[in-house]
């Protein structure tokens, strides 16, 4: 019986729909809330979130097959998973919709003050007015045009609001045919948006993407959303834009550092909004992140290529041994 270590607490907590899958296809399965590298060296499979997996511990391992729940995949050190011959997968997509209706949520939030003014009534019982704006009608600069950013750019267009896309890597007739507009510059994007809205993976040539320039570059009136990693944006220099009014706000739902100090300048920022990296935290994308998790490890040890593979070296060898694609 093969065994898998699920080292990520939604799963199966809203459903025990994955759970039983997993049994029915013949897997053992154990629970654990951090990863023990002497378990990693009995098990044949891991499906894990945000928990650090390090080469170490993968050269050490008896892994076979490494499930992302999620699709962010710097808390897995890739480079030695590929050199052991691991496949690792993401859930591409499954938080798509989860994630931008956050961003939505904040692009509300932000314009009409509504941390504010429920603080002021419900914390303080002052009844005290806010003036906001409308959303319809303002620029909204979406950095990075992956299944989120889509998601994000579609309900923004319904919404009224003007779109600017930034991303070299995509075909800027895709981002035309959703009624978006394609800018070649970052620095344009930045200058002629009323909310910059991150979403973009953390890697080497996006780290501190955002800092102090870029920040400089945006209008008084502007808002900076990030729902994609903490690393993206210099928390330094974002808390000098803010308490120096260089933005108007911003709106956090991931930290360089989760947690994040509770003495961090961040909660400091008045006119910040932060929430505890719950964008993909729904009921319906939990339950797609864990079947499509659980899907990979199965279809892997039944010969199949798993959907989703992101070291495409790997995948090769597979192919060349003759593991199947999944269509």
């Amino acid at each position: 019986m093969k065994k898998i270590l699920i080292v990520t607490r939604t799963f199966g907590k809203y459903s025990q729909e994955p759970v039983e899958f997993l049994k029915k296809e013949g897997f053992e399965i154990i629970r654990s809330d951090t990863i023990d590298p002497d378990i990693l060296k009995e098990v044949d499979a891991l499906i894990v979130g945000t928990h650090p997996v390090t080469a170490e511990m993968i050269e050490n391992s008896s892994l076979k097959v490494i499930a992302k729940h999620g699709v962010g995949v710097d808390n897995i050190d890739l480079e030695a998973a590929t050199k052991k011959g691991i496949p690792v997968t993401i859930t591409a997509g499954a938080n798509s919709l989860s994630v931008a209706e956050l961003t939505i949520a904040f692009i509300f939030a932000l314009i009409r003050g509504l941390v504010w003014a429920h603080n002021k009534l419900f914390l303080e019982r002052k009844w005290e007015g806010t003036v906001g704006q409308e959303v319809s009608g303002k620029t909204l600069g979406v950095v990075g045009f992956g299944s989120i950013g889509r998601e994000v750019v579609k309900k923004a267009v319904c919404l009224g609001m003007n779109v600017l896309v930034y991303d070299p890597y995509v075909s800027k007739d895709n981002v035309r045919l959703l009624e978006a507009t394609p800018v070649d510059d970052l620095d344009q994007l930045l200058k002629e948006s009323d909310f910059v809205s991150l979403h973009v993976p953390l890697n080497e040539s996006t780290k501190n993407m955002i800092g102090e320039r870029e920040l400089s570059l945006m209008k008084k009136s502007a808002f900076l959303i990030n729902t994609s990693r903490g690393g993206l944006v210099d928390e330094e220099a974002l808390v000098k834009a803010l308490k120096e009014g260089r933005i108007a706000g911003a709106a956090l739902d991931v930290f360089s550092e989760e947690p994040p100090n509770p003495n961090s300048p961040l909660f400091k920022c008045p006119n910040l909004i932060t929430t505890a990296h719950i964008g993909a935290h729904t009921k319906e994308s939990i339950l797609r992140m864990n079947m499509m998790a659980a899907q990979s490890v199965v279809d892997f040890f039944k010969g199949n290529i798993p959907k989703y593979v992101v070291n495409k070296e790997v995948a090769q060898i597979l192919k060349e041994k003759g593991y199947q694609e999944v269509s």
